[in-house]
């Protein structure tokens, strides 16, 4: 493996680390309206009641899964807007539902389209908006149902009464089209479309209820537990979107079904976390009567502890000295919880553990403080995310030097302390987008001058953060759309499209990508490769076997600079494993021919390189299976592609003679090399698989040949 390789895959490690619990292997946990093809399926996700993600598409129009409508309708608790939508569409074919994000207007009309129109429900392309459709054959399917959504579209400014009158006699009765609007939108002039949606001060608990019912209904006496406990409605007021009850639904359902007791977890609940939070960053509380005033902690104590949320399992030398440089900023806060008090000399490490911060080894377990190169990590999980929210909302005077204080680490030169700062701001983002990407997001990506590879990559993992929150989602993705396509965004938007938002949206991304890669502002290899390790593989095979065929030089570089990457994988990731799939076997036959066929000498060489890689694996794999339980071994499926790669023709016949000098030339190397086993001093002979490829190929061509 290559520095630069192993230098990704450390900092890939650093950022799964920090992410939310909620990705998974470039996907979000949790059930979601997915549709698409191969790898694609599971990248587009809605905002729904029951822990679907993000209300965006891919530009695509799609189908919605019978299954995942069936399970949204076991979990449905159906607003007051469910049937005056029904009947709307009965009577008129077209609505406009009016509601805020995150209060499950999205599943609404999912569910009364369904209920309208049976057959299959159809997710429309929110990009090329709704005056398409009123053209012929623009996107409306007989006897479907379909849903477009709005939010940061400009064409729902151009809706007009004319405009959906006319969709009204293209979709009456048999396409019936809900478009989703925010509850922003004015509305004047269409109130007879209008569908207002809004929930009621019960619905989060009715959707709480039904929905740990159905995850728990073998489990009866532990839902009435959980159900009936005092902290529960208190935690449901305080979350946002009704996704964040269906998330927190499977979350108490699945610790249910470890065998965690119920006291344990209503303790880890979001507002028992930020209760702690208040307390650690909030003004001391006059005591009861007889008792001692509470002594309220330091300016100090807070900055360790902030720099312990931000730095969350550094060593406690990093932790302390970065927390003395957030100190100083903080110091001359004009807040009343943030008295500027620096009493030095009068703490100790010791008394700033007084708080949720503990001691640990490299791997986890807990020490003494003098433990050499100890550790901080905040505990328990999840407080270090409630600390942040309520220093954002509560002080805002410590929110300007926070971020001034994020800003400085991003330009370290140590990985995790940029990785971490990043996500946090990502985090913060989260609470104020407005606020942390005009302060820091578009000057990162932006940014020039020696340090400016670490702010772009800075500004890109921010994005990666805060791309897990669903309302924010959408955003992000028309940011880095709209970044892709302006040169001096375009390097922070390479490096986005290369974390985990490739790896959710990879269609997206690759497109992303082949505009920057045009725009000819340079490589984006890297990125390609990051959207390939997190499981887009056939996408991506796909993607490169039609940029093999560009005249673009940058595109054309960057194919085969990923074909050569992508062969020096082993496992599930080696390239080799699409030999076994018909389809992705033409395209990887047609990707390496382009590029064996290159002009470019430097190009042609990539494609030897990889080729010689494949004959490596080919003949360092192990021992094949009994025959019918895992296929031809590799060295058969190697040797037939290999000699199936020349074309009719003068440019075919020079590729055979090519193909025979290469083989010889790597047996001769492999032949020559030190012994693969120490213990018998094994060298290639004549049964090596090297040869046996090589008597294959040329046992193939030379009965063409006599053909």
């Amino acid at each position: 493996m290559e520095p630069d390789d192993e230098l990704a895959d450390h900092i890939r490690q650093l950022r799964q680390q920090g992410l939310p619990a909620t990705f998974v292997r470039g996907s979000i946990r949790g059930r979601s309206v997915a549709f698409g093809s191969g790898d694609s399926a599971g990248t587009i996700y809605k905002t729904t009641y029951y822990g679907g993600g993000s209300p965006s598409v891919d530009p695509v129009d799609a189908r919605v899964p019978t299954k995942e409508l069936d399970r949204l309708s076991d979990r449905y608790v159906a607003p007051a807007a469910h049937q005056a939508l029904v009947a709307h569409l009965e009577k008129y074919g077209v609505a406009v539902v009016r509601g805020a994000p995150g209060t499950g207007r999205y599943t609404l009309s999912l569910l009364a389209l369904r209920e309208v129109r049976e057959e299959e429900v159809v997710v429309l392309d929110s990009e090329a908006g709704v005056r398409r459709l009123a053209k012929e054959g623009g996107g409306l399917r007989p006897s479907r149902g379909h849903v477009i959504e709005s939010d940061g579209m400009r064409w729902v400014s151009q809706l007009r009464s004319p405009l959906l009158n006319h969709l009204r006699e293209a979709t009456y009765k048999r396409s019936p089209l809900v478009i989703v609007v925010d509850d922003q939108f004015p509305g004047a002039g269409l109130e007879e479309h209008v569908v207002e949606h809004r929930l009621d001060g019960s619905t989060r608990s009715r959707v709480f209820t039904k929905h740990l019912t159905t995850l728990l209904s073998d489990r009866p006496r532990e839902c009435a537990r959980l159900l009936g406990h005092e902290r529960l409605e208190e935690d449901l007021r305080g979350h946002r979107s009704l996704r964040e009850i269906g998330l927190l639904s499977d979350e108490i359902a699945r610790r249910v079904r470890n065998g965690d007791d119920v006291e344990d977890i209503m303790s880890g609940l979001a507002t028992a976390l930020r209760n702690r939070a208040v307390e650690l960053l909030g003004a001391p509380q006059p005591a009861g009567d007889g008792e001692e005033r509470r002594t309220d902690v330091s300016l100090w104590s807070r900055a360790f502890l902030l720099a312990g949320v931000v730095l969350d399992g550094m060593a406690l030398s990093r932790v302390s000295r970065e927390s003395h440089r957030l100190a100083e900023l903080l110091h001359g806060v004009r807040s009343p919880s943030l008295a500027p008090e620096m009493p030095l000399f009068v703490e100790s490490v010791k008394d700033w553990f007084a708080h949720e911060m503990e001691f640990v080894d490299h791997k986890g377990g807990p020490v003494e403080k003098g433990y050499p190169g100890c550790r901080v990590r905040v505990s328990p999980r999840g407080l270090g995310e409630a600390v942040l929210e309520v220093l954002w909302h509560d002080h805002s005077g410590a929110r300007g030097p926070l971020l001034e204080w994020l800003d400085g680490l991003v330009d370290k030169d140590e990985e995790d302390i940029r990785v971490s700062a990043a996500q946090t701001v990502g985090l913060l983002a989260t609470f104020d987008w407005s606020y942390v990407y005009e302060e820091l997001l578009v000057r990162w990506a932006t940014a020039k001058g020696d340090r400016a590879t670490h702010r772009h990559f800075a500004a890109a993992w921010a994005l990666e953060r805060a791309v897990a929150d669903p309302l924010l989602a959408p955003r992000v993705q028309r940011l880095l759309r709209r970044w892709s396509r302006q040169r001096g965004f375009q390097t922070c938007a390479r490096a986005a499209y290369g974390t985990r938002i490739g790896a959710m949206y990879p269609g997206e991304a690759l497109d992303g990508l082949e505009r920057i890669t045009q725009s000819g502002t340079g490589s984006v290899w890297a990125a390609v490769r990051e959207i390939y390790a997190a499981g887009s593989r056939a996408e991506v095979l796909e993607r490169l076997a039609s940029w093999s065929g560009s005249s673009r030089y940058w595109l054309f570089d960057d194919t085969t600079k990923c074909l050569l990457r992508f062969s020096r994988l082993r496992g599930e990731e080696a390239i080799t494993a699409f030999l076994r799939g018909k389809g992705q076997r033409d395209l990887l036959l047609l990707l390496v021919r382009q590029v064996l066929a290159s002009e470019k000498p430097v190009h042609r060489e990539c494609g030897w390189s990889a080729l010689k890689l494949w004959v490596e694996q080919a003949r360092d794999e192990e021992p094949p299976q009994p025959a019918g339980e895992a296929g031809p071994p590799l060295r058969e499926l190697v040797a037939a592609f290999v000699a199936e790669l020349p074309e009719p023709g003068a440019r075919g016949s020079l590729l055979r003679e090519q193909l025979r000098f290469y083989l010889r030339l790597w047996r001769h190397q492999f032949g020559a090399a030190e012994p693969m086993d120490g213990s018998t001093g094994r060298r290639l002979s004549e049964d090596d698989a090297v040869v046996e490829i090589e008597a294959f190929v040329n046992y193939t061509f030379d009965t063409e040949e006599k053909r």
